[in-house]
């Protein structure tokens, strides 16, 4: 059996130990965070939303993130995902669905908890790309604006 520096014992085994912990106590909060008794973030109080926007609220997305421009507020511990038509395109090289399909980063252990059907995602790309239709409707409404002032 191969002899263990003591070099390794008191430095790297106590920072792996730690890691350890940290992973698995982020990944638990994570999942109880998410799991919630009315369904995965679903909050009763937001039942009578339009439906598009319920999806957002039943199953979590609300939790992190705002949709403002469809109204919806929600935690801040995620970007706005007003404009996150487009920027699915542009940051991960692929639609929305295409994203929430096979995620990276964060979002895959999120939905590795909550797996989104492919009706869920039909909705859930349908509901921003409305969103992103706003924003830009309001970024070139902002732009007209100050050109005329």
């Amino acid at each position: 059996m191969p002899k263990i520096s003591k070099r390794f014992i008191t430095i790297w085994a106590p920072a792996i130990a730690g890691l350890i912990v940290i992973l698995t106590l982020s990944f638990i909060e994570l999942y109880y965070s998410l799991k919630v008794s009315d369904g995965i973030g679903f909050n009763s109080k937001k039942a009578n939303a339009p439906a598009g926007k319920k999806i957002f609220y039943k199953l979590g997305c609300v939790r992190c993130h705002n949709i403002r421009a469809l109204n919806i507020k929600g935690g801040h511990v995620g970007p706005d995902l007003s404009g996150a038509y487009s920027d699915a395109k542009k940051v991960y090289k692929e639609n929305v669905n295409g994203f929430l399909k096979n995620p990276v980063g964060t979002m895959y252990f999120v939905l590795l908890l909550n797996h989104l059907s492919k009706e869920d995602r039909k909705i859930i790309t349908a509901e921003l790309k409305k969103a992103q239709n706003i924003q830009d409707k309001m970024k070139n409404k902002k732009i007209k604006d100050n050109k005329r002032g």
